[in-house]
């Protein structure tokens, strides 16, 4: 091990967003095997359920938004602190919040490589400063390093979600009363992002589903706005984060931009076509394994930011240089 824990138990936090949380799924997995650790995860209230029925974890320390506030933030760590005093906190956000519990921290704390200033200086230089560095190793891999001395595969390191049988006969029911006759593969659409220039315009999404339902069954997931005349079955806003998991586990692909849903798909197991605008695999955070498969166009302006908050200057921005043709001769390929 990279470093020596003196228990069988560790704390790990990580808050962010909800395809970040998910990340961790796997990477705990391959500790536990590994090292026969358990841990406790510290993270926001809506992402606690990504870890039920995970073997790794033994408890999950859900932070409500009242719990992360300004006024109550330091008490909340002070409360932590002492509650897990005898185990060492892994950092795996690196952030200032995850700082500050740090301060407050009894036991030893170990951070991961955030890489902050490399992933700026690539940004700032358009890619002509620490490309190689930053693909060298994804998120996961820089994770599992804290406790890893060796190299370690990413694709060992991908999302794991755990459904148990009734999650999943539920799903089973639900899919069989939305598409009794089922005379058509089932593609699940997640048409929303964190921040807009990470996902096709609605009228887009609405122009694709004019075109796959008529080969496919639609199942329209996430949470959002869609408008009412979309093709296909909307189960937008209508199920939790253990619903969606399971919904995807019985579909045959998820269409998705870079999203949180994207992770979740790939947690279950489910192929996934990515489309990918002005993040990178740079950055770190690219879905990987068999089941995936990603549509981008490299452009020289591309990425323009960290998360994909920027607003594109250009007159057709980098997704929507993908074409429908493109996606659906890629659907076709991988539902063949």
């Amino acid at each position: 091990m990279k470093i020596s824990l003196s228990s069988n138990t560790a704390v790990i936090f990580r808050l962010s967003a909800m395809g970040d949380v998910a990340l961790l799924t796997g990477v705990l997995l391959y500790w536990h095997r590994l090292y026969n650790i358990k841990f406790i995860i510290i993270t926001k209230e809506e992402w606690a359920s990504l870890f039920n029925n995970h073997p790794a974890i033994l408890n999950v320390e859900a932070l409500t938004k009242e719990s992360l506030s300004h006024k109550a933030y330091i008490e909340t760590c002070k409360k932590l602190a002492t509650k897990y005093q005898d185990f060492p906190l892994l950092d795996l956000h690196a952030s200032t919040r995850s700082r500050i519990l740090s301060h407050h921290w009894k036991n030893s704390v170990y951070r991961y490589n955030k890489m902050p200033i490399l992933r700026r200086l690539f940004l700032w230089t358009k890619g002509k400063l620490g490309k190689k560095q930053l693909l060298e190793k994804n998120v996961c891999q820089r994770y599992a390093e804290l406790l890893c001395t060796n190299y370690v595969n990413k694709n060992i390191l991908k999302p794991q979600i755990f459904l148990d049988t009734e999650e999943i006969s539920q799903a089973k029911k639900t899919i069989l009363e939305l598409f009794p006759e089922q005379d058509k593969k089932i593609l699940a659409i997640h048409p929303f992002a964190t921040h807009a220039a990470k996902s096709f315009s609605m009228e887009r999404w609405q122009e694709l589903g004019n075109i796959l339902h008529k080969k496919y069954h639609l199942i329209w997931v996430g949470k959002g706005e869609l408008p009412e005349n979309i093709q296909g079955k909307n189960l937008v806003n209508k199920t939790n984060l253990r619903e969606l998991c399971a919904i995807l586990s019985q579909s045959h692909l998820l269409l998705t931009g870079d999203s949180g849903p994207m992770h979740l798909a790939n947690g279950v197991d489910l192929p996934l076509l990515a489309l990918f605008g002005p993040t990178s695999q740079e950055w770190g955070f690219f879905p990987v394994g068999e089941n995936v498969h990603i549509l981008q166009k490299n452009i020289s302006c591309r990425p323009c930011s960290l998360h994909g908050k920027q607003k594109c200057k250009q007159q057709e921005n980098c997704l929507e240089l993908i074409s429908n043709k493109e996606i659906l001769s890629k659907i076709e390929t991988i539902l063949s």
